[in-house]
């Protein structure tokens, strides 16, 4: 029989398999061990992807080297809300093709004007980097600070640079593709100077301007056209109707009201004020509808899915994001920071979130709206999804908006959910909002409520003459318009009454009436006095009395100086006194400096004339110098006179009160 083995020969092989067995051990811990550090620690190119930033300069520079030398248009695709993007490289090869030297083109937003992106221009570190000849231009859309350099050619770059804010066919807003149509131009040295500089512009005056702007203001098709108009239609008829009350109201108070005059003023006023509003309505009829009246009429592109009208770079950014839940633009300013970790974390989220960090410009297609960018790549997306946008906004912080899709998540929530987040990195923001974002109550498969944005845009004004008859019309015509009415009326007969104290009143320390003003003193108090008269009974006027008002309208009859027409307003209101119940008012003398004055009691010296004449208590009371300087003068003859110094009937018998025969001589008078 076989003898055993020995000793030796199975020690040898246990400790062979022994060995084998730690060491298969040890590898499998090894392996164990390391696998979790090897998935944390993010690849190479993830960390390149998301943190790594390169400035514009280096960005620029390294997709014109990817371009044909000498043939290079870099196009940013966030000019996509100005037009097609592929058509304006196209553009921009075939004008600048025609300077026959090597060319190197930028139309980008960015960099930017705010702080964040620095102030120096990008072209001269893209000429450095890129080191050829040839002509650099960086094209930015919605401004005049372009950027022309040329290298190794004589083009006259500075000179175009400078032309192009005076030519007439550029301004604010014009298009990449025009500035560039201008620009070529000017390089080739083909216009000089602008074919209608400003220098040779006809400003419009300070009339049309006004009337150009009211055009504008009233014109129905616009927001608040009909309103503005029936507000300025209600004031202009108000205004009118005021006018007429008051106009009725001050004859009435003077006492120069004629007959039929009431019916007259009011059935014109009543005219005139019907047509103030008839006139604007008809014309507000008459013009076409447009503007804000056809707008609503036509969904607006912010209101409906994918709500922007050019999809082209929004679906790229949709691939981005589909092979990996974080993209990061090339050129963003903000701090990069931590958007590694932030992709691996948006990977494990409980809902299908995606965060995008991207500047953000006027000329995209969102119109630099990051709510508007995130509702449409949800759109545009296969599946429930939430988008977060992360931008900075006019202040450089960091901004969050959000958009969904497919989860049936309320917009106002979601609009809160990333609105307060504060903080200073993207990847701080979106990290900070994802616990409010899972949080979110959602319902798989319902569509989404309407972001807020698509509400806030055109809406139906409704039919013009409701909003012609508006807040402003009826106001207006019953308040603002009268009111407005007495209060120009008001100052008118101040102004009246301030050029009479000037050109007829006290002037050089004397008093003095013209014809014109006399005559409707006279007129005031013959009405008033006759008026009085027909209100008397048969044989109740004093005899005396009849014999002035008489004589007082005999005189008016007849042609009158500025002395008889002072006649005739002494006379009517002495009759008026003695109708009133006065006996002795036909006795009683007048006083000498100034007859409308009234009664004069005493007597005393005026050096216009000699001796002692009747003077009023007030008279009296004054320095002799004072006194002379209270004697009316009169014009007569073209010359300002003292009534005193003239040798008339009137100045002789104190105005009828010293000699009672006073309406014979009138009437026998061939100059009365």
């Amino acid at each position: 029989m076989p003898s055993p083995p020995g000793p030796g020969l199975l020690s040898w092989r246990a400790d062979l398999l022994r060995r084998a067995l730690v060491l298969c051990a040890a590898s499998l811990l090894a392996v164990l061990t390391t696998t979790p550090a090897a998935l944390a620690e993010p690849a190479p190119e993830t960390v390149e992807a998301h943190e790594d930033s390169r400035t514009p300069a280096e960005y620029y520079a390294d997709e014109l080297a990817e371009r044909p030398e000498g043939a290079a248009v870099v196009v940013d695709d966030s000019l996509a809300g100005l037009g097609d993007v592929a058509e304006l490289e196209r553009e921009l090869h075939a004008l600048f093709s025609t300077l026959d030297v090597p060319y190197h083109v930028i139309a980008s937003p960015f960099p930017g004007q705010g702080s964040d992106w620095g102030t120096g221009p990008v072209l001269p570190a893209v000429m450095d980097r890129l080191d050829r000849d040839g002509v650099y231009v960086h094209l930015r859309p919605e401004t005049y600070t372009q950027d022309v350099r040329v290298r190794g050619y004589d083009l006259p770059a500075e000179e175009s640079l400078r032309s192009l804010s005076d030519d007439p066919r550029l301004e604010y807003d014009s298009g990449p593709d025009e500035v560039a149509a201008v620009l070529v131009e000017r390089l080739r040295g083909e216009a000089t100077a602008p074919v209608d500089s400003h220098e040779g512009r006809t400003e419009p005056g300070a009339l049309a301007v006004f009337w150009e702007e009211f055009l504008d203001d009233v014109d129905p098709t616009r927001s608040v056209g009909a309103e503005n108009l029936g507000t300025l239609s209600g004031l202009s008829s108000g205004f009118l109707l005021g006018t007429g009350v008051v106009w009725v109201w001050w004859r009435s108070v003077r006492g120069r009201r004629r007959r039929h005059e009431v019916t007259v003023v009011s059935v014109l006023t009543l005219a005139l004020a019907g047509a103030a509003v008839a006139g604007p309505y008809a014309y507000m009829m008459s013009v076409p509808k447009g503007g804000v009246e056809t707008a609503w009429e036509t969904p607006d592109v912010q209101s409906v899915p994918p709500y922007v009208a050019n999809t082209e770079r929004v679906e790229r950014l949709v691939s981005e994001t589909g092979s990996a839940p974080l993209y990061v633009a090339p050129l963003v300013t903000m701090d990069r920071t931590g958007l590694t970790a932030t992709a691996e974390r948006l990977k494990d989220a409980e809902i299908p979130v995606r965060a995008l960090v991207m500047s953000m410009s006027p000329s995209d297609e969102s119109e630099g709206d990051p709510e508007v960018l995130a509702y449409s790549l949800a759109a545009l997306t296969e599946g429930p999804s939430v988008y977060v946008v992360a931008t900075t906004d006019f202040e450089g912080r960091v901004e969050l908006a959000a958009g969904s899709s497919g989860l049936g998540i309320d917009a106002y929530a979601l609009s809160s959910a990333v609105r307060d987040v504060v903080a200073d990195t993207p990847a701080e923001a979106v990290e900070a909002a994802l616990p409010a974002l899972t949080a979110l109550p959602t319902d798989p498969g319902q569509p989404d409520t309407e972001p807020l944005f698509a509400h806030s845009y055109d809406e139906d004004p409704g039919p013009r003459s409701e909003r012609f008859l508006g807040d402003g019309f009826l106001p207006c015509l019953l308040v603002v318009g009268p009111l407005l009415s007495g209060l120009v009326f008001g100052a008118l007969l101040l102004l009246v009454a301030t050029v009479r104290a000037v050109r007829g009143g006290t002037v050089g320390g004397r008093t003095r009436m013209g014809a014109r003003a006399l005559r409707r003193l006279a007129l005031s108090e013959t009405h008033a006095m006759v008026r009085e008269l027909e209100a008397a009974g048969n044989g109740e006027v004093p005899a005396s009395a009849m014999r002035d008002a008489d004589a007082a309208l005999v005189v008016l009859r007849r042609p009158t100086d500025a002395l008889d027409l002072l006649g005739v307003t002494v006379l009517a209101r002495r009759a008026r006194a003695g109708i009133s119940g006065d006996p002795g008012a036909g006795r009683r003398p007048v006083c000498s400096a100034n007859p409308l004055h009234g009664r004069a009691d005493r007597v005393g010296r005026v050096k216009v004339v000699s001796g002692r004449r009747p003077l009023c208590d007030t008279c009296l009371g004054l320095q002799n110098d004072a006194r002379t300087a209270r004697v009316l003068e009169l014009r007569i003859g073209g010359a300002w006179v003292p009534h005193l110094s003239l040798d008339r009937v009137w100045v002789h018998t104190n105005y009828g009160s010293t000699q009672r025969g006073l309406v014979d001589g009138i009437l026998e008078e061939s100059d009365a």
